[in-house]
C-alpha cells in the first residue's frame, strides 16, 4: 500500500485562505489608508486619538466667559451683582477686595501694587452664578463701575421699570429687601396723604417736617416735607439724622451719634424755589430708641444760615404705619 504525504506548505496556506463563514478573509479587507505626517506644531492622529481616548469634549455651553477689568493703585472699581456675595477668590496679591459697607451685592476692587502681571478673580454669589475676571494693570482705567444686576436686554427687572426708575439691584445688608423693592416703596410713601402733623420746625420761613413714617420688611420710611415760604431759593445742603439725649438737642447742636440712611428717594431735589415744596424720602434700617432719646433731624442751607431742627421721639418710631 502506498503512503501519500501532505506538504505542510500546501496546508499551510489552505488554513489561511480558508476563512470560517461570515468573517472576511485578509484579501478582502480594505488596503489601510495612507499614514498621515503632521505639520510642525500639531499633533500627529495617532497621538491625538491616544489623548482623546476616554475624555470627555469640551462644549461651548460649558465655557464660563471671563470679564476684562483694568485697575489702579489709586481708584477703586465697584461692581454690582445681581445676589449677594458668598465668596471671592483672588488670583494673586497684587489685587485686593472687600464688599462694600451696608450691601452685601456690591464689591470693590483695587490694586495693591504697581504694574502688577495680569492676574485673575472669581465671584460666586446667592443665586449660584460663577462670576470671572481677567485684570490687567491700568492707572487711567476707562471704566469704573460695572453693573451685572441689569439683564442681558440691558434693562432692569420690572420692580424697577414700573415705578419709572432706572436704577441698579444693591441687596442692603440686615434688610430683606433690595433696592429696586425700596424704590418702589419709596412711590408709594410719596403718593400717601400727610400722616403726621405735629412733627416739624417753621423758622427763616422754611417749613421742615416729618409727613410719614412707614415701616416694612425691617425698613423704616421717614417721607420729610421742606416748604420754602419765603421768595428766595432755598439751596438744600443737607438733611441729617442724630439720635441724641433730649437735654442735648435742646441745650446744643451737639450730636451723639449720626444715623445714616440706606438711601434717598428724589435725592437730585435740592433747589426749592420760593413759595414751593419738594418731598424726600429718607431710608433706614430699622431701629429704635430709649424713652430719653430723640432723632434729631437737621437740615442746612448752601452757602446760607437758614438751618433748621426738628426732632422726632420714639413714639412716633413705634406708630410708624405698615406698606
Amino acid at each position: 500500500m502506498s503512503t501519500q504525504r501532505l506538504n505542510p506548505t500546501k496546508k499551510r496556506a489552505t488554513s489561511i485562505l480558508v476563512a470560517p463563514p461570515n468573517r472576511p478573509t485578509v484579501a478582502d479587507r480594505p488596503p489601510e489608508p495612507p499614514t498621515e505626517i503632521a505639520s510642525p506644531g500639531e499633533v500627529p492622529p495617532d497621538r491625538l486619538s491616544v489623548l482623546s481616548y476616554g475624555s470627555i469634549p469640551i462644549q461651548e455651553r460649558n465655557i464660563v466667559r471671563s470679564y476684562y477689568v483694568d485697575l489702579a493703585f489709586n481708584k477703586t472699581t465697584c461692581i454690582i451683582f445681581k445676589s449677594p456675595i458668598k465668596s471671592v477668590d483672588l488670583g494673586s496679591r497684587d489685587i485686593i477686595a472687600d464688599k462694600a459697607s451696608a450691601v452685601d451685592n456690591v464689591l470693590r476692587v483695587k490694586a495693591s501694587s504697581i504694574g502688577f502681571n495680569e492676574t485673575n478673580f472669581s465671584v460666586m454669589t446667592a443665586d449660584g452664578q460663577f462670576h470671572s475676571f481677567v485684570v490687567n494693570y491700568n492707572e487711567f482705567p476707562t471704566m469704573l463701575a460695572l453693573d451685572l444686576s441689569i439683564n442681558d436686554d440691558g434693562v432692569v427687572q420690572q420692580k424697577a421699570r414700573s415705578v419709572n426708575q432706572q436704577g441698579t439691584v444693591v441687596s442692603f445688608a440686615g434688610v430683606n429687601t433690595s433696592q429696586q423693592e425700596i424704590v418702589q416703596n419709596c412711590s408709594h410713601v410719596l403718593e400717601q396723604h400727610r400722616r403726621v402733623k405735629h412733627v416739624g420746625i417753621n423758622k427763616y420761613d422754611i417749613q421742615a417736617s416729618l409727613r410719614g413714617l412707614y415701616y416694612k420688611d425691617n425698613v423704616l420710611y421717614y417721607k420729610i416735607g421742606v416748604k420754602n415760604k419765603s421768595n428766595i431759593h432755598y439751596d438744600l445742603d443737607f438733611i441729617r439724622f442724630f439720635i441724641t439725649d433730649k437735654t442735648v438737642a435742646k441745650e446744643t447742636s451737639h450730636q451723639e451719634l449720626e444715623v445714616v440712611p440706606l438711601y434717598v428717594y428724589n435725592q437730585p431735589l435740592v433747589i426749592i424755589p420760593g413759595h414751593r415744596t419738594i418731598e424726600k424720602v429718607f431710608v433706614f434700617q430699622k431701629f429704635t430708641i430709649p424713652d430719653d432719646k430723640i432723632v434729631q433731624v437737621i437740615m442746612g442751607e448752601k452757602n446760607g444760615g437758614r438751618t433748621v431742627t426738628f426732632t422726632v421721639a420714639n413714639q412716633d418710631i413705634l406708630d410708624a404705619d405698615t406698606l
